[in-house]
């Protein structure tokens, strides 16, 4: 709503419900289904005397369908949906404000009981109910690159049926060509002016289309809660086998310039990076600049404080370079090897990416050209690359272990070479031994586990006794990679007892 600056939309949905019991927290907490719009008071109007009133949208679309959403909405003279409720629009005065809902709400239920028609409670604890603590499971819409292009398909590349900005001279919306952003970059989570927050102009905007596109017969999207903030609905919402690539004057390639310097410069594969994105807010956020707009040497306020180091390098960002790539390991195919040598790609060298021109170079002119990489075969079985290894340390209750060494190296170079991220990364085979054979240098033969540790584990050291690293290492793949063997039997054979 317009007139309330800076401050939540009057109908918003929220993770957590406060209002409560005694007591609520200690209890599961409730599921709050997507179509459920809790209607809190703005912050400037202080604190709600009652609870807070959770109001099902969907029963109400549908005991009004033949109404249509006027029964509760405004809509204008251009066909677009005023998302705040018409009957208390433009009010800035909480009592007021109390009143106007409490007649509009109850004068409906009250006329439709009159008609015989299903309808809703009239009295105060009948809508502000006390309940126990919840949690929505409203999913917040996510605009990828596929259903970007299904919109553009649908209005012939008109972009300007979405994107916009603000003319300062004539005051009004225009669209330019060529600064297309994410709505985000405008649209906070507040109404500002006439600045309207993401909710109450995605709203507008979306919804209104949609009805307007039902309304003559043409495909088109959802127009119901469920539709775009049920995370099943959302995921089967239909894909694009083929995604024309998003054009906005970016590069194919790309030297990203190290952070002082001294620092070699990174070549970077814009192209090959699209495929793998859902949209370009993956990288960019929403405003689509370059990352030196916003992210300088010291930290600017365009970039919230944030680097530029910390916005390649920092590992706990899923918007960095390195935070992306740490996430990458954690997925089952990769994370036998990374849970025990680190998420992080960090961890190796800064060479493995800074290995460009200087900074001032010639090179620099143009950008890099990319070859792609061509990982060596694997080596035949021999005594230096084993076919299986057997374990007989620590014999005991069962026999010694035969590990299918070429089979497990095998289905490792699979997967590298199946991901142009781990083939850049891991540069020849051999990389694929750091798995297991950790601190050992890449290229030589790595010495036995026992050499490291010990048979018997020696407190003073950092180091694990060997029976305890075996079982670390081995079954920590497993379970990491989800291979089903990870019991004593399936490594190994239980002795005989002899009589």
């Amino acid at each position: 709503m317009t007139m309330y600056r800076k401050t939540l939309p009057l109908l918003v949905v929220i993770a957590v419900v406060v209002a409560g019991i005694v007591g609520a927290t200690e209890n599961e907490p409730r599921t709050i289904m997507p179509a459920t719009v809790v209607m809190q008071f703005p912050d400037t109007f202080g604190e709600m005397q009652r609870p807070a009133v959770e109001f099902n949208h969907a029963a109400h679309t549908t005991a009004l369908e033949k109404q249509g959403c006027e029964a509760c909405h405004r809509i204008d003279d251009n066909g677009v949906l005023i998302p705040s409720v018409a009957a208390v629009a433009e009010i800035d005065a909480r009592e007021t404000l109390i009143d106007a809902y409490h007649d509009s709400c109850m004068k409906c239920h009250t006329e439709r009981a009159g008609d015989a028609l299903a309808t809703g409670p009239v009295t105060c604890g009948e809508c502000h109910v006390r309940r126990h603590p919840g949690v929505s499971v409203r999913s917040a819409m996510s605009f990828d690159y596929s259903l970007h292009a299904r919109h553009s398909k649908a209005y012939e590349d008109k972009c300007e049926n979405c994107h916009h900005v603000w003319d300062e001279a004539t005051e009004k919306l225009k669209y330019e060509k060529g600064k297309e952003e994410g709505c985000a970059s405008c649209h906070g989570a507040f109404d500002e002016d006439r600045k309207l927050s993401l909710a109450n102009a995605s709203h507008r905007s979306c919804v209104s289309c949609h009805l307007e596109r039902a309304g003559a017969e043409l495909d088109g999207g959802p127009v119901l809660c469920v539709g775009c903030h049920d995370a099943e609905r959302q995921a089967a919402i239909k894909k694009l086998e083929e995604i024309p690539r998003l054009m906005r004057g970016q590069p194919d390639t790309a030297w990203i310039h190290g952070v002082n310097a001294k620092s070699a410069t990174v070549a970077f594969n814009h192209l090959g990076h699209e495929p793998v994105a859902d949209s370009c807010s993956g990288c960019h956020h929403q405003t689509l600049k370059p990352c030196d707009e916003c992210h300088t040497l010291g930290g600017a306020p365009e970039g919230e404080g944030v680097t530029m180091s910390q916005a390649f390098h920092l590992s706990a960002s899923e918007h960095s370079c390195v935070g992306c790539h740490a996430q990458k390991t954690s997925e089952t195919q990769c994370a036998g090897c990374h849970r025990s040598m680190g998420r992080s790609p960090a961890d190796s060298t800064c060479v493995v990416c800074h290995n460009g021109p200087s900074p001032g170079a010639a090179e620099l002119e143009t950008g890099p050209v990319l070859s792609e990489v061509r990982l060596e075969p694997l080596p035949v079985t021999s005594d230096e690359f084993p076919e299986t290894v057997v374990i007989e340390s620590l014999v005991d209750d069962y026999e010694a272990s035969t590990l299918p060494h070429a089979k497990i190296v095998t289905k490792l170079d699979e997967v590298v070479r199946g991901s142009a991220l781990a083939g850049r990364f891991h540069v020849d085979t051999e990389t694929l031994c750091s798995g297991c054979h950790h601190h050992s240098p890449v290229g030589t033969r790595p010495p036995p586990c026992r050499s490291c540790h010990a048979e018997n584990a020696d407190a003073t050291r950092d180091l694990p006794g060997l029976k305890v690293a075996y079982h670390r290492q081995c079954v920590g793949c497993h379970i990491s990679m989800k291979i089903q063997k990870q019991s004593c039997t399936d490594c190994h054979a239980a002795r005989e007892v002899e009589s």
